[in-house]
């Protein structure tokens, strides 16, 4: 069976962003022609894209409000009930919820979950995180404080977390 997913761009600075939603919410965050490193389709196979700017405008809107320093929380609907297994689902629901401005390390992420057997298994599932920024994956860094990867580049990774420093005190 084939599904369907809605998708948009939106350039922001120098970056062109790749998302899609299911009807039921944001699926996946990525950049525009990065099909060698993270396609959409390693993440949900048999999906059949459908271009909607107007479906994805809420999303793309709270991206660019977030990028402003106006937007400190997303309050869209995500949809991961089709991603990874169910402990990659709860890591991500910790993850989501690591307030803005904040780092964590992989561990603390970790000890958060009952099930977990490591950091190692919370760290590739941060990994794996198909909501890029939604799902703030760049507040999970390394336990000596080291920003570690991400699928977009250490250097993304940091400016995120400069981004949401510079704009703590800020309006929201």
């Amino acid at each position: 069976m084939t599904d369907f997913f809605y998708y948009d761009y939106v350039t922001i600075d120098s970056w062109t962003y790749f998302l899609t939603a299911s009807e039921f919410g944001l699926t996946y965050v990525g950049l525009k022609g990065d099909e060698t490193v993270s396609p959409i389709f390693s993440f949900y196979p048999h999906r059949m894209l459908i271009h909607d700017p107007k479906r994805l405008e809420p999303y793309t809107t709270q991206l660019k409000e977030y990028f402003a320093g106006t937007r400190k929380e997303f309050d869209v609907p995500i949809d991961i009930s089709k991603f990874g297994t169910e402990f990659q689902r709860k890591v991500l629901e910790v993850v989501k919820k690591i307030p803005y401005g904040l780092t964590v390390s992989y561990g603390t992420v970790a000890a958060g979950l009952p099930d977990a057997t490591s950091s190692r298994s919370v760290a590739h599932t941060v990994a794996l995180n198909p909501v890029l920024i939604f799902i703030p994956d760049h507040r999970v860094i390394l336990s000596n404080n080291k920003v570690g990867t991400y699928r977009l580049g250490q250097k993304e990774k940091l400016k995120l977390i400069e981004l949401e420093k510079s704009h703590l005190h800020g309006n929201s």
